[in-house]
C-alpha cells in the first residue's frame, strides 16, 4: 500500500482523538499481551520459530542446542562427515522401527495395545524430526532459520462487542496512523530480509567447506536439497529487500509532495470538525441555560410567597428538573452530531459518558447522602444554625454549593460544597439568639481593658483599631473570642470609687451619697455625651482603713462607647469637684509606725 498524506482534512481533529484514545491504550496493550502469551511457546530442540516482538517478523536466531554446541566443537571435516553419516544411519534405523511398530498396530486387538503402540509411534516420529533438524543444523554450521507463522486466525472474539461501539474511533485512528505504520512495517521488513540474507550467506559459506565426495549417496542427496533451499531463500530475500526499499522510498517521496502546512490543517479543522464541536457546545449550553433560568424563575414565583423556604415536594421537583435539564443537554449533543453526521464524535461522546459513569460509580453512597441533604432531610437543614470554624452560621440555601451567612456580617456570604457541609449537624435557633459578640463599627472592651473599634469582621479574622481608625490590629476568630470581648455599643456601665475622711462619718450613709450623685450628674449632663446618660448612682461601699469609700456607678447608651475612656476619667474628676465644693477632706493612706 502507498500512504497518501491528505492530512489536511484529518490531522488536527485526529490529533485530538489520539489524546482521547490514550484511555484505550490499556485495552489494546492487554490484547497484545494475550497474543504474545498465546504465540510464545517454549523453544525445544526442533528448531521452531522465535518471533521478534518489536517488528512482528521472525528473525533467524542461533539455536542454543546441544547439537549446535557439539557442532562448534567439531574441529575437523572428518568429524562433520562422520556425524552426518551417523545421523542418516540413525534416521534409517528409526524408520525401520517405525515400520515395525506400524505392522504391530495393525495386528493389535485391544484398545490398550493400540494406545501404547500409538504413543511409541509418536515418540519415534519426534526422534526422527529431531535427527533431521540436527542434520540441517550441522550442515549450516549451527544456524537455524525461523519460519514466518501465519497469524490470520489470531483474533479474539471478546473484542468484538467492545470494538463495535468504538469502531468509528478505531477507523479514524487506523487511517490517521496508517502511513506511519506502513513505514514502520517496511523498515521491519528491510531489517528482517537483511538478516535472512546475512544468515543465508553464512550458511552457504559453511556448506561450501563440506566435501561432497565424502558423503554417501543418500546423505549427498539430502545435502543438495538443503543447499538448494538455502540458495532459493537467499535469492528470494534479496528480491524482497529490493522491493521493500523501493516501496519505502516511494512513500517518503509521496509524503514530501503532498505535505500540507499547519495553517491549512487548522483551516480544514475549523471548517469541519471544529464547527461541529462549536455547534455542540453552543446548543447544549443554550438548552441548559434556558431550562435552568426557566426553572429559577418558576421557583422565584413560588418561593417568594413562602419566605424563601422550599417544601419537601418542591425540592424533589427541583432535583428532578435538574436531572431532566442535564439529560436534555446530553440529548442535544447527540442530535447535533447526528445532524452533522459525525459518527466519530458520537463514539467519543459515548466513550466520555462511560468514563464519567465508571469514575463516579464508587461515589454513589456519598451522592445519595448529598441528595438527602438537598431534599432537606439530612444532618443539616435550611435556615438552621451550625458552628463553622467557631463562628455561628445560618444555612441560607441548600444546594450543591450551599450558601452560609451570618446576620452579624451582612456583607459576607460563604459558599460551601455539600461534601463538606454534610460533616456538620445543624440545630434550630431562636429569633433573639446572638450570632456574634459584635458587628462592624461596634466598640468592644477586651479582657486587658482596651476599648477598640471593630473595623472589619469575617469568619476568619477580626480587625480592631482605635476610635479614629488608626493602629489596626488583626485577630483570628479564636484569639478574638479568647479575649472575652464586651460589646459597649449595646450599652455599658462604668464604676469608680471615691473616699472621704472619717470626720464625715455621721452623714456618710445619708446625705453624702445624694450630694455626690446630684453633683456628678449635673456636671456630666453638660458634656458631649450628656444625652447618653441612663443613670448615675452613688452608694456607700465600705469603711476603708483610712477613708469612707463610695461606689459611683454610671450607666450609658451605646452611642457613648467612643467616649469610654473620657467618661471613666470624668467620674473621678467630677467626684473630686464635689468634694472641693463641699470642703470634704480626701484622705491618703497613712503608715503607722510603732516603736518599742
Amino acid at each position: 500500500m502507498i500512504y497518501a498524506t491528505d492530512s489536511a482534512n484529518f490531522s488536527i481533529s485526529r490529533s485530538i482523538l489520539v489524546l482521547l484514545l490514550i484511555l484505550l491504550c490499556s485495552v489494546f496493550y492487554s490484547v497484545q499481551d494475550c497474543k504474545a502469551e498465546a504465540n510464545a511457546k517454549p523453544q525445544t530442540g526442533n528448531g521452531e520459530v522465535v518471533q521478534d516482538e518489536a517488528s512482528g517478523y521472525p528473525l533467524p536466531k542461533r539455536k542454543p542446542s546441544i547439537e549446535s554446541s557439539t557442532t562448534g566443537n567439531l574441529s575437523t571435516d572428518e568429524s562433520v562427515f562422520s556425524k552426518l553419516n551417523a545421523i542418516i544411519d540413525a534416521i534409517s534405523a528409526l524408520e525401520k522401527e517405525l515400520e515395525a511398530k506400524s505392522r504391530l498396530l495393525n495386528k493389535a486387538n485391544t484398545e490398550t495395545e493400540k494406545t501404547t503402540i500409538l504413543n511409541e509411534i509418536d515418540e519415534i516420529n519426534r526422534l526422527i524430526k529431531e535427527q533431521e533438524n540436527t542434520f540441517e543444523l550441522i550442515q549450516t554450521g549451527g544456524l537455524d532459520l525461523a519460519k514466518i507463522e501465519d497469524s490470520d486466525d489470531k483474533t479474539f472474539d471478546w473484542q468484538k462487542n467492545l470494538l463495535e461501539i468504538l469502531q468509528p474511533i478505531m477507523n479514524e485512528l487506523h487511517e490517521y496512523t496508517e502511513g506511519k505504520r506502513k513505514i514502520l512495517e517496511l523498515q521491519n521488513k528491510i531489517t528482517f530480509y537483511q538478516s535472512q540474507i546475512d544468515d543465508s550467506s553464512k550458511a552457504l559459506k559453511k556448506m561450501a567447506r563440506i566435501d561432497q565426495e565424502a558423503l554417501e549417496d543418500r546423505a549427498l542427496d539430502r545435502y543438495l536439497r538443503v543447499k538448494k533451499k538455502w540458495e532459493s531463500l537467499l535469492e528470494d530475500s534479496r528480491h524482497q529487500l529490493d522491493a521493500a526499499k523501493i516501496q519505502l522510498d516511494g512513500i517518503r517521496l509521496l509524503e514530501q509532495e503532498e505535505a500540507v502546512s499547519f495553517g491549512d490543517q487548522l483551516k480544514q479543522f475549523a471548517l469541519g470538525r471544529g464547527t461541529t464541536i462549536l455547534m455542540v457546545l453552543l446548543a447544549s449550553l443554550s438548552v441548559f441555560l434556558i431550562l435552568s433560568l426557566l426553572w429559577k424563575g418558576i421557583l422565584w414565583l413560588i418561593v417568594r410567597e413562602q419566605n424563601g423556604r422550599m417544601s419537601y415536594v418542591q425540592r424533589i421537583a427541583s432535583l428532578v428538573f435538574s436531572g431532566i435539564t442535564v439529560l436534555l443537554s446530553i440529548v442535544t449533543v447527540f442530535i447535533v452530531l447526528d445532524m452533522r453526521d459525525d459518527q466519530v464524535l458520537v463514539a467519543v461522546t459515548v466513550l466520555l459518558l462511560v468514563i464519567v459513569v465508571w469514575a463516579l460509580k464508587n461515589s454513589v453512597p456519598r451522592y445519595i447522602k448529598e441528595l438527602q441533604t438537598i431534599l432537606d432531610a439530612g444532618p443539616v437543614r435550611e435556615g438552621e444554625r451550625i458552628l463553622y470554624n467557631g463562628v455561628p452560621m445560618r444555612i441560607g440555601r441548600l444546594n450543591f454549593f450551599s450558601r452560609l451567612e451570618n446576620p452579624a456580617m451582612p456583607g459576607f456570604k460563604l459558599r460551601l460544597p455539600l461534601s463538606e457541609l454534610n460533616n456538620y449537624v445543624s440545630r434550630p435557633h431562636t429569633d433573639d439568639e446572638p450570632w456574634f459578640p459584635c458587628k462592624q463599627g461596634d466598640f468592644v472592651l477586651l479582657a486587658d481593658g482596651r476599648c477598640l473599634k471593630v473595623r472589619s469582621l469575617t469568619p476568619e479574622h477580626v480587625v480592631l483599631a482605635l476610635g479614629n481608625g488608626s493602629m489596626p490590629q488583626f485577630y483570628s476568630i479564636h484569639d478574638f473570642l479568647s479575649a472575652c470581648p464586651k460589646n459597649l455599643s449595646s450599652g455599658f456601665i462604668i464604676t469608680s470609687t471615691m473616699g472621704i475622711d472619717y470626720q464625715y462619718q455621721q452623714e456618710s450613709t445619708t446625705s453624702i451619697p445624694k450630694i455626690f450623685q446630684e453633683g456628678i450628674l449635673n456636671r456630666m449632663q453638660h458634656e458631649g455625651y450628656g444625652q447618653t446618660i441612663r443613670d448615675i448612682s452613688v452608694y456607700f461601699e465600705q469603711a476603708n482603713s483610712s477613708s469612707l469609700d463610695f461606689k459611683i456607678i454610671g450607666t450609658f447608651d451605646g452611642a457613648a462607647a467612643s467616649d469610654y475612656y473620657m467618661i471613666k476619667r470624668d467620674l473621678q474628676r467630677f467626684a473630686v469637684d464635689v468634694c472641693n465644693q463641699q470642703q470634704w477632706t480626701i484622705p491618703f493612706n497613712q503608715l503607722v509606725v510603732h516603736q518599742q
